[in-house]
């Protein structure tokens, strides 16, 4: 088992995800996942290394295998290239008003979690918040009681190495609950084909749907245009207080600003993490859960509070869904596969300009990550648009004072995608 490959080469071709797997199976603790630049990259210490490839081999960010994959966890490949295996789809939200306010989009994850634990079908859930000694940072964890799982909710436009707490799992004993992105839980399915005991200690894999997540600098630069400086910061949460949310900014003063998710989602959007733009999964296809915002046409003009979508792919999950919604935690009713699809169309479409990126990379002579799975043919406009994000992020999120200002001047406000409306409670607040 010694001198196989570790993650070193991975994080040399500029592949690493940041997701933390393989620091949270590494059997010798060899591997912290450290802040470089604008993102989380794992640190080998060679001195406990044992090159025991487990962290090359549990690493989502060089290559996965989503269709041998699939026909390991679900039976077959599957038919739907945009969804991925699917059992049932659904739109609901958590009953308790406040779970339902407080979370990203109708707190369905945050009440789910929390009454799997109440009714002891699991013993914690990995989640993830921002620290309290550093709030522009994310710390993963083993929640164990309601209150911190609750305490996790909102989504988090960061990176994240929620990949880390699996330490946590294996040395503990009892049945879990993980939530994460998709390249979360990509990591996870690998490290359990890696580690049979690991497997068996989750019982459900809940993914957050995510088109690209966004780097440090996007924050940071955010709160520079606010007049925010990130040290003065003592609390920052992304999203909650209804739908679709507001970004919170407490300063160590007391002083808050509240600023709508449209106005703030466009200004990260430039700062996309490369290795995201590469990424094929917007919907967790190896999860047993996706939940995601509900980006539907009606509700997106009625619904104040939130909703959420949710894809079940296994059998667990659905039982999940059903014995919550039976006991009035959740309030669910079924979603047509078109409308899921038509409010979730990044989906298909990350399929086809995937392939374009791809391309666009090989002709530069940089690294791709290889995935068994079915793609879409790029059309010219894929092309496009990829050449324009690769402009936009060079322009935006490098060192470039003078393209920075061109591109901000030439550059059009648009609505966050899919558009919402604010309600007037959302308002940019400063106080």
């Amino acid at each position: 088992m010694k001198n196989r490959q570790t993650i070193r080469p991975v994080v040399k071709r500029a592949l690493c995800t940041g997701c933390g797997t393989c620091a949270g199976v590494c059997p010798r603790a060899a591997i912290e996942m450290v802040v470089q630049k604008d993102r989380y990259v794992p640190r080998l210490d060679k001195s406990r290394c044992i090159q025991c490839g487990l962290c090359f081999d549990a690493c989502p960010g060089h290559r996965v295998d989503f269709d041998d994959m699939s026909t390991d966890l679900f039976g077959d490949i599957p038919q739907d290239v945009a969804l991925g295996r699917y059992l049932g789809c659904y739109v609901g939200h958590a009953v308790d008003p406040q779970v339902r306010y407080n979370g990203a989009s109708g707190g369905l994850v945050s009440a789910l979690l929390a009454f799997a634990l109440e009714e002891g079908l699991i013993d914690g859930a990995l989640v993830t918040r921002m620290r309290d000694e550093d709030p522009l940072r994310p710390e993963a964890w083993l929640a164990r009681t309601r209150s911190g799982i609750l305490a996790a909710a909102g989504s988090k436009y960061c990176p994240v190495p929620a990949g880390t707490a699996l330490a946590q799992i294996l040395n503990s004993e009892g049945r879990f609950a993980v939530v994460g992105l998709p390249c979360h839980i990509q990591g996870l399915r690998k490290a359990e084909q890696c580690i049979p005991r690991l497997r068996e200690q989750i019982r459900y894999r809940i993914s957050l749907a995510c088109s690209l997540n966004y780097s440090f600098r996007g924050t940071e630069r955010f709160l520079a245009g606010c007049g925010v400086s990130p040290a003065a910061v003592d609390v920052l949460q992304y999203r909650g207080r209804g739908w679709p949310g507001s970004m919170l900014i407490r300063l160590r003063d007391g002083t808050e600003h509240t600023i709508p998710l449209a106005e703030y989602y466009r200004e990260l959007r430039p700062y996309s993490l490369r290795r995201c733009t590469l990424c094929s999964d917007m919907l967790g296809e190896l999860s047993d859960l996706t939940c995601g915002d509900a980006w539907l046409p009606d509700l997106a003009q009625t619904d104040h509070q939130g909703s959420s979508f949710a894809v079940t792919r296994t059998d667990a999950a659905e039982e999940l869904l059903e014995l919550a919604a039976a006991k009035q935690v959740v309030e669910l009713s079924d979603l047509g596969l078109d409308q899921l699809l038509a409010s979730q169309g990044h989906a298909l479409f990350k399929k086809r300009k995937l392939s374009a990126r791809l391309e666009l990379f090989r002709l530069a002579r940089r690294s791709v990550p290889t995935y068994q799975q079915t793609l879409l043919p790029p059309t010219r406009a894929d092309y496009l648009h990829s050449l324009k994000l690769y402009a936009a992020r060079y322009a935006l999120a490098g060192n470039h004072r003078i393209l920075r200002r061109l591109f901000r001047s030439a550059r059009r406000p648009r609505p966050a995608a899919p558009p919402a409306p604010v309600p007037p409670t959302e308002a940019l607040s400063r106080r």
